[in-house]
């Protein structure tokens, strides 16, 4: 699919491309607004001694390729999410001379199916919105619980078996363990949370229990 970029654009297509995957491969903290920023892939491509404004390569990608696209702007930021990861990879390994993700091993073929299948992504946008809600609802709690009991086993299970292809499979290896980071914030949020009323009943009062009960309603 990127094989004219590749073409045209030579080694800025590939330093871009390369950024792009590092940078959305990046752990983070807290939200995210994409995959990517401008000013993330800006900064990427500098500590390449890459010195050029990558802007009009992102919006190739983005309206003429459709491997990217906007997931936030604003007067200062531009975000964007990656919408088809394999094509980029691919182009990254042929530059590379590595071989294509189609002729990998077939395990690391599956493993990333199954991997994208549980919607990672969405995941972990759901766990830190949990993790950074200023009140926790019984919808949230409800919805951690089910990520708990039937989606972390699972990103448990890839990780468990991604280990063996760390470097095919870097990106899907490293967002997993971002869910996991993410659920255990959200976690201990319903612990502090949790842990209010004893503290205000050993104190004799009722006032605080009845508040922390608001912020679960």
């Amino acid at each position: 699919m990127l094989e004219e970029f590749m073409a045209r654009y030579g080694e800025r297509a590939y330093a871009l491309l390369k950024a792009i995957l590092e940078e959305a491969s990046k752990p983070r903290r807290g939200p995210s607004l994409g995959d990517f920023s401008f000013k993330g892939v800006k900064a990427r491509l500098s500590s390449y001694g890459v010195e050029y404004n990558p802007a009009i390569l992102l919006s190739k990608l983005e309206k003429e390729y459709g491997v990217i696209e906007t997931s936030f702007r604003s007067g200062s930021q531009h975000w964007w999410r990656i919408v088809d990861r394999e094509a980029i990879e691919n182009a990254v390994r042929e530059y590379e001379g590595a071989p294509r993700s189609d002729v990998l091993d077939p395990k690391v073929r599956v493993l990333r199916v199954q991997f994208a299948s549980l919607d990672p992504e969405g995941v972990l946008r759901e766990l830190e919105r949990i993790a950074s809600s200023p009140r926790l609802t019984r919808r949230e709690l409800e919805r951690l619980r089910e990520i708990a009991f039937n989606t972390l086993p699972l990103i448990a299970s890839f990780l468990e078996q991604a280990s063996e292809y760390e470097d095919e499979l870097a990106y899907e290896v490293n967002l997993a363990s971002e869910i996991l980071a993410a659920a255990e914030r959200a976690a201990n949020r319903v612990r502090a949370f949790s842990s209010r009323p004893v503290r205000a009943l050993r104190g004799g009062g009722q006032s605080a229990l009845r508040g922390n009960e608001a912020l679960l309603s």
